[in-house]
């Protein structure tokens, strides 16, 4: 199958955000508090790991992952908690899937890909509701910082 350039760029960003998906979820897996989370993080890569191959069957290409995606998850993580981070994440799995049905006329094993995302984003959500993590969000604690800094600050 011949594929233009602009189509096999395509097809590689897709590989690596699926590569980048892989190493988010992993590194998500390793620091959340919640087993049952950190689990289902790690079945999350598998599929992710699972979609980069099937791009990498159109690009002969093998990429590696990038990392600042995953810093950024564990962030949002770390600082909002899982109730207001994970809902951020589900959104990027959902918004993979217009690209994802772009290619599924010339690419059908896309097709699975694509579902997996909009499975994924609702796992997340889904995620988000359990009330039986123990994740203390930073925010407040940063936002109270800054008021105290601010107030002081005018102090002077």
């Amino acid at each position: 199958m011949m594929i233009s350039q602009e189509e096999r760029e395509k097809l590689l960003s897709a590989q690596q955000g699926e590569m980048d998906g892989v190493e988010t979820y992993l590194t998500l897996a390793k620091v959340v508090q919640n087993k049952t989370d950190a689990e289902t993080f790690k079945k999350l890569a598998a599929d992710e790991g699972r979609h980069a191959a099937v791009f990498r069957k159109y690009t002969g290409e093998t990429l590696k992952a990038k990392k600042g995606q995953a810093i950024a998850a564990v962030l949002a993580y770390r600082i909002l908690g899982k109730k207001l981070a994970y809902p951020i994440i589900a959104h990027f799995e959902y918004s993979a899937i217009s690209g994802y049905e772009k290619m599924v006329k010339d690419y059908p094993e896309v097709e699975t890909v694509k579902n997996d995302e909009k499975r994924h984003g609702n796992i997340l959500k889904s995620l988000a509701k359990n009330d039986d993590d123990n994740t203390i969000a930073l925010w407040p604690f940063i936002l109270g910082v800054i008021v105290v800094l601010r107030l002081f600050g005018r102090r002077r």
